[in-house]
């Protein structure tokens, strides 16, 4: 298998979610109950995927431990899976009666679903990163008790526009055509249908059909200036759910920045599947990046996923209608940015030095150091192309940089393109938590990127777990590596 193919591999429960249901149980023990949507496999279930997909995962170890025994016992009487799927109108829920149950009894809802390979099927991310969006809201619209919709996006959804400092604001505010792209959305499904017909008259084979559904992604995201499908379709998403503002349900938008493993809890370093910074990782220790795009200017926002969580966590109490000592919002549409680009200690630069130095130290299996390359680095896309022709001319030469050269495309508008994400709300939020809370608790909930120390970070924690929970398992489970 090719490094392209695994990196492409990811878990179908995100890093998020499951570091936030661990979290919930573990240190919240005023939590009612927890009703866990799930999308139906194979012939799995719901109790099933669970105890396989969820609780079964790694990142349940401390909490397995402090329960002993009692494990399974006190997952049943919290957890309660549901088989469903955002995709589809009403999540795919069928059974009436369990409907009024969940509407009469959830209080908050927070909606993490989303497909998030850069260049999906164009089908599926529409399907599940803006109608999802729009079906999860309908659905917390009916929930007679609802405190508060919390809405998962991503911070990169703002790159569409010019350099600069994105504020926290929805998108209906910050494009004045956004009125037009509910109507877009509905041209946008007649399309993906329509290609989709088109493909089955020509009796196209499953492959072609899947290249022919990408390349469309692409192409609707670039004719409306979004560099891939998606946050194109996370994008569409966002805005599917500001039309519920006008009926004042109690919205919340997080855009946390490149998610990557834990920092500190439940322990340091787990991740689950390929994060957005590991491509560029891997290839550092397999010797296949020898040159790259970016500066020490080129800031690569990352956030370790528990910190997403930590943030996640603070919101839900502060914007509760059972807290009293909330901030005092002007809107509905609250939004928040989690990331570290007000730091400006990431740059991608010091990132892939990082994992140069860890890998001389850790060779990959198999290799030597012989295989080591440190990145030279190139400020425009122009130079590095450029510098690509003039040192890797012959075919066996050019074979070194395929890898630089497919991810330099990919990363091109998030490397490039000089942005910082404002995080005056989030800083915010920070404040009331340490006013309300005292600093003890406030650190048990740390959602503060300033606080780390990235050179440990990357060489202690993150490359660590990227090769134990991530790349070594796929090595073991895929014998054609």
């Amino acid at each position: 298998m090719e490094l392209y193919n695994l990196l492409r591999t990811r878990s179908s429960l995100s890093l998020v979610l499951l570091v936030f249901v661990e979290k919930l149980l573990r240190v919240q023990p005023n939590l009612k109950h927890l009703f866990l949507l799930l999308r139906a496999v194979d012939t799995l279930s719901p109790t099933q995927r669970l105890h396989k997909d969820v609780i079964g995962k790694e990142v349940f170890r401390v909490l397995r431990k402090k329960h002993g025994l009692g494990f399974n016992s006190f997952i049943s009487k919290k957890v309660t899976p549901i088989f469903g799927d955002v995709s589809l109108e009403n999540m795919g829920m069928e059974d009436s009666d369990l409907e009024k149950k969940l509407h009469k009894e959830i209080n908050f809802v927070v909606h993490f679903a989303a497909t998030t390979t850069l260049q999906e099927r164009y089908d599926v991310a529409l399907a599940v990163n803006t109608l999802g969006a729009k079906h999860v809201s309908n659905f917390a619209e009916k929930c007679e008790n609802l405190e508060m919709f919390l809405h998962v996006s991503t911070a990169f959804v703002c790159i569409r526009e010019m350099p600069g400092v994105k504020l926290e604001t929805p998108i209906s505010q910050t494009f004045k055509e956004t009125s037009k792209f509910l109507d877009i959305i509905e041209e946008e499904k007649k399309l993906v249908q329509q290609k989709l017909n088109e493909l089955k008259a020509e009796q196209v084979s499953k492959k072609q059909e899947t290249t022919a559904m990408i390349k469309l992604g692409i192409e609707r995201a670039n004719t409306y200036g979004w560099p891939n499908t998606y946050l194109f379709t996370k994008a569409l998403g966002e805005i599917t759910i500001g039309r519920h503002l006008k009926k004042n349900l109690p919205v919340v938008i997080l855009r946390p920045t490149a998610v990557t493993g834990t920092y500190r809890e439940p322990f340091p370093g787990w991740i689950e599947g390929f994060k957005s910074l590991d491509p560029l990782v891997i290839s550092v220790g397999r010797g296949k990046l020898p040159c790259f795009i970016g500066d020490h200017e080129s800031s690569l926002d990352i956030i370790p996923g528990d910190m997403v969580v930590n943030a996640i966590i603070v919101i839900m109490v502060n914007h509760a209608k059972t807290n009293n000592h909330g901030i005092r919002h002007d809107h509905n549409d609250i939004i928040y940015h989690i990331g570290n680009s007000s730091t400006q200690s990431t740059s991608v630069v010091k990132l892939l030095d990082y994992a140069y130095d860890y890998f001389r130290e850790n060779l990959w299996m198999g290799g030597d150091t012989n295989e080591n390359v440190k990145p030279v680095f190139f400020r425009t896309m122009c130079r590095f192309r450029e510098h690509i022709l003039s040192n890797y001319v012959v075919p066996m030469e050019e074979q070194k940089v395929q890898f630089a050269k497919r991810w330099a495309k990919i990363y091109e508008p998030y490397l490039l393109f000089k942005v910082i994400f404002d995080t005056s709300a989030t800083d915010q939020l920070r404040r009331w938590m340490k006013a309300h809370y005292g600093t003890g608790e406030a650190d048990g909930f740390d959602f503060d990127a300033k606080h780390i120390n990235w050179k440990d970070y990357m060489i202690n924690i993150h490359i660590p777990g990227l090769m134990k929970y991530a790349v070594k398992p796929h090595l073991v489970s895929n014998s054609k590596l």
